[in-house]
């Protein structure tokens, strides 16, 4: 591949082949058996990555060839690791089968264009005029249905269509417009704080409760790895996690919020914002929403921290009330950002994961926390 090489990881014995996997230069002598004319592939580009040191890893990569790409994923662990072609995902059993899903959801022949997939978890797809989401677990769709069901009215949204349980599907209305991208989040800014205020005022029924030490065990997995890729930052993001929990703002006062809402799950209508995936519903604080769409434009960038700044400075003009526990709730949600470049793996890893640490140490600075308290 072009460029300069990435930094190797360190080993992981209790995965053996975590090294190739992580490795696209070498990825290709495991991956290449499942796909057809591996031989043409000129190039394996790494897209998605989830990573459990010495328990589980999860690949997807983009397999090119000169006139074709292929999409291929593997799963690893201790015994041994399996690979796949999409569509012929072991997760998603329904996904090999489209016609199948056009069938029992009542839609006309369409081409397929998948959105968005996550190896073995779950895919996006559309289908002409409808959105068609695949889950990991018949309780998964169910969940992302009642949710859908539960804020209809309430946010501009997708329309519900229908949900299959024994495919593990839901369906549901596509949204017309553009989306937004971190370049976008300023700007979108005042459109986010109307969406979550109408957002508040939904009674969302059963949700799960996202206080602050479930926010803040969102971070377990990400300090984890990086503690694993990056020993020499354990001890750091160790006392960080110590000092936010610490200081861990009240659990009262918690309202209906999204539970994942940044600028990749909005679009721009013509009416304004609209959210598409409603799928983490929960109760938090109103600060963690906000905390959440500031801090997603950060992932190691040197100017990063300042547009997430920029954003916040944007958000707090906008905000009906001061909401004093903003600044704990950036601190923890950045936090939970400090794997990003890892999971990407890009080139600068090692130096964005600085930053990325620097960033959550001078939020917690800002947010007021005694190191004593």
């Amino acid at each position: 591949m072009a460029g300069s090489p990435r930094p190797p990881l360190p080993e992981d014995r209790g995965i053996p082949a975590a090294d190739r996997l992580l490795d696209p230069t070498a990825a290709g002598a495991l991956l290449g058996a499942a796909v057809p004319d591996a031989s043409e592939v000129v190039d394996w580009r790494l897209r998605y990555l989830e990573y459990r040191p010495g328990r589980s890893l999860t690949v997807q990569y983009e397999a090119v060839g000169p006139a074709s790409r292929v999409d291929v994923g593997a799963i690893a662990g201790p015994d041994g690791v399996e690979v796949f072609a999409y569509p012929n995902d072991p997760g998603l059993a329904a996904l090999a089968e489209p016609e199948h899903i056009i069938a029992a959801f009542g839609l006309p022949p369409a081409p397929i264009e998948r959105l968005a997939w996550v190896p073995t978890q779950r895919v996006t797809l559309r289908i002409g005029p409808t959105v068609v989401k695949l889950y990991r677990t018949e309780t998964e769709a169910a969940d992302a249905w009642r949710r859908m069901l539960q804020i209809q009215g309430m946010v501009p949204t997708a329309e519900p269509v229908g949900l299959q349980t024994g495919l593990r599907a839901v369906a549901q209305t596509l949204v017309d417009g553009e989306p937004l991208d971190r370049v976008g989040a300023l700007a979108g800014a005042a459109g986010a704080v109307d969406l979550l205020t109408r957002l508040r005022r939904a009674v969302p029924g059963d949700v799960p409760v996202l206080g602050p030490a479930e926010v803040l065990a969102l971070a377990a997995a990400p300090i984890e790895l990086i503690s694993f890729v990056r020993p020499d930052l354990a001890g750091r993001l160790e006392t960080a996690a110590e000092r936010l929990a610490a200081s861990a703002p009240s659990t009262t006062g918690l309202m209906p919020a999204h539970g994942d809402f940044n600028v990749g799950q909005l679009l721009a209508t013509e009416r304004g914002l609209a959210v598409v995936d409603v799928d983490t519903l929960c109760l938090a604080s109103p600060a963690f929403d906000l905390a959440s769409y500031a801090t997603n434009v950060v992932s190691g960038r040197p100017a990063d921290l300042a547009a997430a700044h920029a954003v916040l400075a944007e958000l707090r003009r906008t905000i009906d009330g001061q909401h004093p526990d903003l600044d704990w709730y950036v601190a923890a949600t950045l936090l939970r950002r400090v794997d990003r470049a890892v999971r990407r793996m890009k080139r600068d890893w090692p130096d964005r994961t600085d930053r990325l640490v620097e960033a959550v140490e001078a939020s917690i600075v800002a947010a007021g926390v005694d190191r004593t308290r």
